[in-house]
């Protein structure tokens, strides 16, 4: 009789862990709302504000511009003095002093063909920094998607952990009546182990996301932050790959940077084309007599001839050469185009593959095994089941939601890359 009460109020203790076990599992599919602190466009705009790359290139860019100010100017003008006299010998009444100003001119189809040349650069700088910004962008982004798993499998394991120690306490229990497995109760202890490390390796790997996100955003790389959980996953599905040239020409960062350093070649074949026009000179001199003989002065005119057979050969071959060079940049440029097409392509083909795949778990896997696991455990708690199916039950629900993390972590990768192809923010 004693026995009998004994068995009764152990079934009725077990029926009570097994409610509570019920309800934890239940609240893992009930979404958290975490407090907002920093949201990824945010991150983005304090990247694009303080990042240290993205300020250098600012004072690469104030560089070339005052470049461009001081292309126009001329050369400085010469002063030349010379003390005349017969060779060895010093007669006062024979000797003069000669005082010489010369100045020359640049051609002005050649300082307007350097000013266009250096506003190239200058824009290729621009574009330059637009092409690690994008860059950085997309590091944020892998960054920031990364926390937002990594956290959401810490959730998973801290809920398992409670779980398996719940079950811990009933298979104790239940081996103080002799009705528990002891190889069961190893391997539970053993996975509540597992649990605990992998809860610990998930931890170190947000401190090491925010601290990626901090360095990011020139940030202190010990600032702690919650990062905003809504609206991060977006769809793509009913976008087509079927960008034209002229848009990617216009959109992608590292194409426009290609157009500019084409134009600038192009400019730069220019301003080598202008070594053909003749430069300009003038030189004016006065003669100081002594010896009681009149002063004299003179004024000369100068003016190269690049044209001469000699001289031309050497910018003529560069004409060539850069005429070449231009070729084989325009080729490239239209290849990056081919392969952007490409990569935006099958990005979209992977985004609804895994789309898919994150439906089919949201929708069917989950939720079959959570049905699996409640009616397990209502089976252990009527002592139609041992412990050892319920404790499977629970695996395959776990393994479950980190499958379904594992396809959500690709398709932000794959959204981050996309965004990346087609110059998303």
């Amino acid at each position: 009789m004693k026995n009998n009460r004994q068995l009764a109020g152990g079934n009725k203790h077990t029926c009570y862990i097994l409610i509570f076990m019920l309800l934890i599992v239940s609240s893992m599919l009930s979404t958290t709302l975490l407090s907002q602190t920093i949201s990824l466009d945010e991150v983005l705009t304090k990247i694009e504000k303080n990042n240290l790359l993205l300020l250098s290139y600012e004072n690469k860019i104030k560089a070339n511009d005052e470049l461009v100010n001081g292309a126009g100017a001329w050369m400085s003008p010469k002063l030349s003095t010379e003390w005349d006299d017969i060779p060895y010998q010093f007669d006062a009444q024979k000797t003069q002093l000669k005082i010489a100003l010369s100045q020359d001119f640049p051609n002005p189809k050649k300082i307007e063909a350097k000013e266009n040349y250096l506003k190239s650069i200058a824009s290729i700088d621009k574009n330059e920094a637009e092409f690690y910004k994008i860059g950085l962008f997309t590091q944020a982004k892998e960054a920031y998607y990364k926390r937002y798993i990594t956290e959401k499998k810490i959730k998973v394991l801290q809920e398992s952990i409670t779980i398996m120690q719940m079950m811990v306490t009933l298979s104790e229990k239940q081996m103080a009546i002799s009705k528990g497995d002891l190889g069961t109760v190893y391997r539970l202890k053993a996975r509540l182990t597992e649990n605990e490390t992998m809860l610990i390796h998930e931890q170190n790997m947000v401190r090491s996301q925010t601290s990626t996100l901090n360095y990011l955003m020139n940030a202190d790389l010990s600032q702690n932050f919650e990062i905003d959980t809504q609206h991060l996953m977006k769809n793509y599905r009913l976008l087509k790959a079927d960008m034209k040239m002229d848009s990617l020409d216009c959109k992608r960062s590292d194409i426009v940077r290609m157009t500019s350093v084409i134009n600038s070649m192009k400019l730069n074949q220019m301003l080598i084309s202008t070594r053909s026009k003749p430069e300009f000179g003038v030189r004016v001199a006065n003669y100081t007599k002594f010896g009681g003989r009149a002063d004299a002065y003179s004024v000369m005119g100068t003016m190269t001839i690049p044209i001469a057979p000699w001289s031309s050969k050497g910018y003529k071959s560069e004409l060539k050469a850069m005429g070449f060079s231009i070729d084989a940049m325009e080729q490239n440029k239209q290849n990056m185009i081919k392969m952007a097409q490409q990569m935006i392509n099958m990005f979209l083909i992977e985004l609804e593959s895994e789309y898919k795949e994150l439906d089919n778990y949201t929708m069917i896997v989950i939720p079959a095994y959570k049905k699996s696991l409640d009616a397990n455990l209502l089976s252990y708690g009527q002592n139609t089941n041992d412990l050892n199916m319920a404790l499977m039950a629970w695996d395959d629900l776990q393994m479950a939601h980190m499958e379904y993390l594992k396809h959500l972590d690709t398709y932000f990768k794959i959204q981050a890359e996309y965004e990346k192809e087609v110059q998303i923010r």
